[in-house]
């Protein structure tokens, strides 16, 4: 009940994370070209492209936290298992189901943090440097990343109780 309710979760959570990867994606392929855009305007023209360090750096905000939840669902984040792999499956699942709890509380309040700032920069109305483009959606975009990040580890926690319940 709990392996099949875990699976479910993360079905339910792969396209908002997908949607995101993708956004990361798009950002990457955005930043190399801008970079590459501003280093040959400067190279020909003596002028390098106005406004690339702005939009380089906000795409770094979704490059950063986009991808994040998709990782995490794949598994594919660094993690230091070597130890937790020698433990015997009792210690080991418990263990897992621990920093489970603890990652999506540490991220869910970082998810907080992170919206509470959004609406801080909305009220100072804090633009970037040239381009005077808004901080406030990227923030947003970054407390969607994180939080979405809090639910997979949130959904992790079904399927290590079903292992401890010895549902597989």
């Amino acid at each position: 009940m709990f392996t099949r309710a875990g699976k479910y979760i993360n079905k339910v959570l792969s396209y908002p994370s997908n949607v995101l990867s993708a956004a990361g994606m798009v950002a990457m392929v955005f930043v190399m070209m801008a970079v590459v855009v501003s280093v040959l305007s400067r190279w020909l023209f003596d002028s390098p492209l106005r406004g690339t360090w702005d939009l380089v750096t906000l795409a770094f905000a979704v490059l950063v936290w986009g991808p994040m939840a998709m990782a995490a669902l794949k598994g594919s984040h660094t993690a230091l298992t070597f130890v937790l792999d020698r433990l015997p499956r009792s210690p080991r699942l418990g263990i897992e189901l621990i920093i489970a709890l603890l990652t999506s509380a540490m991220l869910g309040m970082l998810t907080w943090r992170l919206v509470a700032f959004a609406i801080r920069l909305g009220e100072t109305i804090s633009r970037t440097g040239v381009l005077k483009i808004p901080y406030e959606p990227f923030a947003y975009f970054a407390a969607a990343g994180c939080g979405l990040m809090a639910l997979v580890f949130l959904a992790r926690i079904p399927g290590i109780v079903g292992k401890i319940r010895k549902e597989q």
